[in-house]
Parts: structure tokens; sequence; C-alpha cells
């Protein structure tokens, strides 16, 4: 190998070795990502709030179906449901479906508004944590030309709230992306969770 090619190739490496730091450390700007980015903090050392962790969220399944998905494809948010029942929800779970919708909308996705509070329809599939569209859900969808249905689950503990969130394709029901997460569980968020809110 010459040394202009090996010197082209040094070159090339510590270019791809730089621009690696410059996105750990935060050095390129949101700017030239397309749209502002949340920064995901070094070891957990601090706890995340609601919004930031479902943009953090969303920011991962944006990231997952970049090949997968096409950006003019439209997605149908449904309220996030509790584990348990996947036929209620609550003010939290749709306080976590705008947010997480919200940041697809903002990565240029689009998302048609429809408020699905009750009902949501979900069942689970066969392994724990899947969830699978209802042909209920599957018919709203197909009616509003959505291609794609974001849905998510939580669970509440004395300290946090654990989220699960998916986006399921309408046609086959293939999970597209999936990211789980968790919130402190303030007094404040512990009164979105009660039904009927």
């Amino acid at each position: 190998m010459s040394g202009h090619t090996m010197r082209g190739l040094n070159k090339a490496c510590w270019g791809a070795m730089l621009l690696s730091g410059m996105v750990l450390s935060g050095c390129v700007t949101p700017q030239a990502m397309g749209y502002p980015l949340v920064s995901q903090p070094v070891g957990g050392q601090r706890s995340l709030g609601l919004e930031e962790a479902s943009y953090l969220a969303a920011d991962s399944m944006v990231a997952q179906i970049k090949d997968k998905f096409h950006i003019r494809q439209t997605i149908l948010p449904a309220s996030f449901v509790e584990d348990k029942n996947l036929e209620q929800s609550s003010a939290m779970g749709r306080m976590l479906a705008q947010q997480v919708s919200s940041r697809f909308t903002q990565a240029g996705y689009s998302v048609i508004e429809i408020k699905l509070r009750k009902s949501v329809r979900l069942v689970k599939g066969e392994g724990e944590g899947q969830f699978l569209l209802s042909r209920e859900l599957e018919k709203i969808a197909e009616f509003h030309n959505a291609s794609a249905v974001l849905v998510g689950s939580y669970v509440a503990t004395p300290s946090q709230l654990f989220v699960n969130s998916q986006l399921i394709l309408v046609k086959g029901g293939i999970v597209l992306a999936s990211q789980d997460y968790k919130i402190p569980l303030t007094r404040e968020l512990r009164a979105l969770l009660e039904q009927g809110t």
C-alpha cells in the first residue's frame, strides 16, 4: 500500500474518531442533527423529568426506524395504558403519548391528532411486554390512513414510573421500534395516574 494511500486512511480514521468524540461530548450542534436533541446524562448522574425522558425515548425510536419507516408515512398515537389494565388510560397515559408523539412531529414525521382516550384495546402478545393491535384499533388506523400506531404501557412503583413505548406497523403488527425508560414518581406525577383524570 502506498504512503499516499496510508496518509489518506489515517486522515479518514482521525476524522471518524474526532466526529465520534464531538457527538459524545455534545460538540455537535442540534442544528447539525436536523432537530433539537436531548442530552443523555453521563453515567445516570441525574434523574430525567417526564418530558425529557419521553423526548429521549422518542429520539431513540426515531433512530431505530431510520431505514425502516419513511418520514412521509403517518403515525397514529394511542394513549399509553397501565400494564395491568390495557383498556384503561389516565392523564399520565395521555401525557406520555402526547410527549412522545410530539417528538416524532419535531423529527419531521406526520402524526395524526386523535384522542384515543378510552378502550385503547391493545392485546397482550405471546411475550411479556409485547403488545399487538386489536382489530378495533387497526380499523381506526386504516380509516385515518395511518401506517403505524404509537402505543405504550406503564407500571408505577412507590418511587418510579416504568414506561414501555412501541411503534407498530398497522399491517402485520411488526414492532418497528421500542424503548423502555423510567421516571422518578413525584407527588405531582402520581396524581396523573389516577383513573378518570
